[in-house]
């Protein structure tokens, strides 16, 4: 089972050197370490289901090292904790290696979810507050930045709700092709694919809201 820790969105000041290291740092936490633990254990004659469970254990560590870290679990993180724990009952429930790895597929869609009804329930869309608590954490006047351009900048607003609905489908749609690889490839292969597949989709989710927001507030002046 793969589980990804989704970068740390930068601030909208941060500069490539940020997001490349976060992205580095992802790829070997949330992929290589995953992998690695999957080989070790099967070849030692751990069963696949085993394995894949294990191989959640080092996006798990990274969640609560952040938690520590900053003094504060983020809401993503409790999600990513939610769903390894779901992987990890269900999938040694059930047996299947090939669900064990299409699990996280519940990551996924329970962020898809929460960010497609914040547009209809929500005062602010799902993307606004995590720019805000994100960025806030390496840039103090970012959230009352993000006040201000709400309250005054059409723009902003309106760039937000998009990505926001961007972000929903893109969740649907990594869901849809990490269940389809689970049950086509054999684990060994699909493990790896889906562990980079996903530290490139919220990697490019950050990019793309922080370029979002820099526009939207260059617009707004």
């Amino acid at each position: 089972m793969t589980t990804t820790t989704p970068p740390t969105a930068p601030a909208p000041a941060a500069g490539r050197g940020t997001v490349l290291r976060q992205t580095a740092i992802s790829l070997l936490v949330d992929a290589g370490l995953p992998y690695l633990v999957y080989v070790v254990l099967t070849e030692q004659g751990m069963s696949d289901v085993a394995a894949l469970a294990w191989s959640a254990l080092p996006p798990a560590l990274n969640v609560l090292v952040q938690a520590v870290r900053h003094r504060r679990l983020n809401p993503v993180g409790v999600i990513v904790l939610i769903t390894i724990a779901a992987g990890l009952v269900t999938s040694l429930l059930s047996g299947d290696a090939r669900f064990a790895v299409a699990r996280d597929a519940i990551q996924s869609v329970a962020f898809g979810l929460l960010l497609a009804g914040s547009l209809v329930v929500g005062r602010r869309p799902l993307m606004f507050h995590v720019c805000r608590f994100f960025g806030g954490a390496q840039r103090p006047d970012l959230p009352a930045l993000m006040e201000r351009q709400w309250d005054a900048n059409p723009v902003f607003r309106r760039t937000l709700r998009r990505a926001t609905g961007a972000g929903a489908l893109v969740m649907a749609l990594e869901a849809a092709l990490r269940i389809t690889l689970a049950y086509t490839l054999a684990p060994v292969v699909a493990l790896p694919i889906l562990s980079v597949q996903s530290v490139v989709v919220w990697t490019a989710l950050s990019a793309l809201l922080v370029l979002s927001v820099k526009r939207a507030v260059r617009a707004g002046r």
